[in-house]
């Protein structure tokens, strides 16, 4: 036997590892010039900006990852008119940039993630608006691996040079080694009438419709995913009154629906997010109004497959030696949302006239840092509060803006300052009351979100080594004929071939499924990975295609 050659005999499994490659946090900046669209009023002063992005396209290329999308801006303003009416209008920006990430190249697996969005705004006359847009990004970049790793270890090995058997000393690990996922979308119509409340006048137009979707259960079901939630809707509108005020009503709506996604079954965890394409309202009189939201619901679908790694082999008989292997395993050491109320007394410049009335009140929130400590996740940022109100008895719509810190703390057992955050940050309702002509009370409602995960190095059995040339034959007392040791090395005539191409078994797959997609047989995928039973193949088995 020739120096180093891998002994058989020592079950071996081929399984797909996905290394982290790199994990940084970058920004981008879309920036751009909108114009107010014709029929609409030239602009005396930008009320409030908001901006949602999409990216489209993420693309590695040496030494960097290049992203690919739109923002989309809605801007809600008060016109040069006499009386002042609020009117909006949206505009579409590109947003493309490069985050440098040293080491990658094509053929890597990049994962995009957009943590935050802060959107501002200025007048450059009265029909154009200069937008800015910070979008904050996570990006990871994941390279896959197919290697072999040892399953089991005989209980005892006989050598020539020991008279009675040897027991190893073993020591294991189980690990998340592979995530199998699913992803799909179905798109989905919610309409419902919102009724205006007694102490607020009719409405005769519609200023602008806001809505924001929230999930609040999910459940998997054979072959799809039910998802139902809620949208939250407040529509700006201009009363019928005399001097036509602006006022603004909130309602909600409750949606359900089913996406479609072959292999799923019940007991695997589904992630759902929801996404407003569209919302508008129509008068259906002067105290209802219709409501009509396009909404597009995403479902993830994710099996975690937990593989029990040998992690060293000791004590084993003079010549052999256990040969391991090192690589990276990224682990969720938890998740956390909360909600946290933010209160702020905000005061009105003395250039601005007092409050009479609130009409509405926005926010945007803007993380800044992110800290992990014993047991908890910091969250700083900023919140930028506008209060749109108008002056009594004219009705005239001004607005107030103001900036201000705040923090979230978030606990997550079990964490230390050494693990790496990821979060976010949604404005769920803000509230805004006059106490005095100058001073308004405003309460922010955050819902506050992390996970928390570790990168741990994984040291793995890959083979076992004959050292010495000359050895004579090593057994094992285990029956059968692949308990004998030594054997032919893997890949040199053994159950495990290493040549043609490898699948990893999916959701829902079986082997009739794979050997048609790939042209060839049960039989033969069968006879090349030695499998014992066809009908039973687990998710992540990586199998040798013939």
């Amino acid at each position: 036997m020739s120096s180093d050659v891998t002994v058989a005999g020592f079950p071996r499994k081929k399984v797909k590892v996905e290394v982290v490659v790199a994990d940084v946090t970058a920004s981008i900046v879309a920036s751009g010039r909108l114009v107010v669209p014709p029929p609409k009023p030239d602009i005396a002063s930008i009320l409030d900006t908001q901006a949602r992005v999409a990216i489209t396209q993420v693309t590695v290329v040496p030494g960097a990852v290049v992203i690919q999308g739109n923002v989309d801006v809605n801007i809600l303003y008060v016109s040069t008119a006499p009386s002042q009416p609020v009117h909006a209008f949206e505009g579409t920006l590109s947003l493309f940039g490069s985050v440098s990430v040293p080491g990658v190249f094509p053929g890597m697996i990049p994962e995009v993630l957009v943590t935050s969005v802060f959107a501002t705004s200025r007048l450059i006359d009265p029909r154009t608006v200069e937008v800015n847009v910070l979008v904050s990004l996570r990006v990871r970049v994941l390279r896959e691996e197919i290697t072999e790793v040892v399953v089991e270890v005989p209980p005892a090995i006989v050598v020539p040079t020991v008279k009675v058997p040897v027991a190893p000393v073993v020591k294991r690990r189980v690990v998340t080694v592979e995530r199998a996922v699913l992803q799909g979308e179905a798109e989905t119509i919610v309409v419902g009438t919102i009724s205006i409340p007694p102490d607020k006048p009719g409405a005769s137009r519609i200023i602008r419709t806001d809505a924001a979707p929230s999930v609040t259960t999910t459940k998997v079901l054979h072959n799809k995913v039910v998802v139902n939630g809620a949208v939250s809707v407040r529509i700006l509108y201009v009363a019928i009154s005399p001097g036509q005020p602006v006022f603004s009503v909130d309602g909600a709506l409750s949606f359900s629906t089913i996406v479609s996604l072959p292999g799923v079954q019940p007991g695997m965890f589904a992630f759902a997010s929801v996404q407003v394409e569209a919302a508008e309202a129509e008068i259906v009189n002067a105290r209802t109004l219709r409501v009509r939201a396009v909404l597009r619901v995403s479902v993830v679908v994710t099996v975690d497959r937990e593989l029990p790694l040998i992690t060293a082999v000791e004590q084993l008989p003079t010549p052999l030696l256990a040969v391991t292997r090192e690589f990276l395993v990224e682990e969720i050491v938890g998740q956390v949302e909360d909600n946290s109320t933010i209160p702020v007394r905000i005061i009105v410049p003395a250039e601005l006239p007092a409050v009479g009335r609130v009409i509405q009140s926005f926010a945007q929130a803007r993380v800044t840092r992110t800290t992990v400590l014993d047991g908890v996740v910091l969250i700083e940022g900023t919140l930028r509060i506008t209060v749109l109100y108008s002056e009594l008895p004219t009705q005239r719509v001004f607005a107030t803006v103001e900036t201000v810190p705040f923090s979230l703390t978030l606990r997550v057992p079990g964490v230390i300052p050494a693990y790496y955050a990821v979060c976010d940050v949604d404005v769920i309702r803000v509230v805004a009351v006059p106490i005095e002509p100058r001073f308004v009370n405003v309460k922010v409602v955050l819902r506050g979100w992390t996970m928390v995960t570790r990168v741990d190095t994984v040291s793995a059995v890959v083979g076992v080594n004959d050292t010495t040339a000359g050895a004579g034959e090593i057994t094992s007392p285990l029956p059968g004929p692949s308990a004998g040791l030594p054997g032919p090395p893997v890949g040199g005539g053994g159950q495990m071939p290493t040549s043609g191409r490898i699948h990893v078994v999916q959701v829902g797959e079986t082997l009739y499924q794979i050997a048609q997609g790939y042209g060839t047989t049960v039989a033969a995928i069968v006879q090349a990975n030695a499998i014992a039973d066809p009908d039973r193949i687990e998710i992540g088995d990586t199998l040798v295609i013939p």
